[in-house]
């Protein structure tokens, strides 16, 4: 997979995926912003789609402690404003190049509760790693709505065991920080 071209290889980029429907003071929201804290705390910078929801909690998160957060917008969604967290804002064109970039850009992926947006983004996540495009970037999915997913995923048959090489399922933001840290002790998949 080709670089972003505006983000260099090997930088400490996380990116989180999750709801955009997620307010200030809803579990799902305070619990990204402890995820864009813990990050940057730990010297990660937070990735997101740049706009409400989980994507500004972990951009708000990053930036209360003084750290760094980046945000993907898109032209598709001229309605929309970036969050008022981000440290930066790149804008793409269309979905896909805006999650291209978000995936590109990361060195692994915190994924919490979403819909459709978060679910079609961990699919691609899977199928690029399948594919041997993701190296050995970590993919957490952080709350307890996962394992009943992927219980069923397996079951079905519609997920590869080798995904589980990559893929871990935790509690807590701060399990969500431990698993980043033992794929990438120095912020660098390779």
């Amino acid at each position: 997979m080709p670089d972003a071209p505006h983000h260099p290889r090997g930088d400490r980029s996380i990116a989180v995926f999750g709801s955009s429907e997620a307010v200030p003071g809803d579990p799902l929201y305070e619990q990204a912003r402890a995820v864009g804290r813990l990050l940057a705390t730990a010297g990660y910078r937070v990735v997101t789609g740049g706009y409400g929801g989980v994507m500004e909690g972990a951009s708000r998160g990053a930036v209360e402690v003084g750290g760094n957060a980046l945000g993907v917008a898109c032209g598709a969604f001229p309605e929309r404003v970036p969050n008022r967290y981000l440290s930066e804002v790149v804008e793409e064109p269309e979905l896909f190049s805006r999650t291209r970039a978000l995936i590109e850009t990361a060195r692994g992926y915190v994924v919490l509760h979403g819909k459709s947006g978060t679910l079609a983004e961990l699919a691609l996540l899977w199928a690029l790693h399948r594919a041997g495009s993701l190296g050995r970037r970590p993919v957490v999915l952080l709350g307890d709505g996962w394992r009943p997913f992927l219980r069923h995923l397996v079951q079905a048959g519609m997920i590869e065991s080798e995904q589980f090489d990559v893929t871990r399922v935790v509690d807590t933001p701060e399990e969500a920080l431990g698993i980043v840290g033992e794929f990438l002790p120095n912020g660098m998949e390779d």
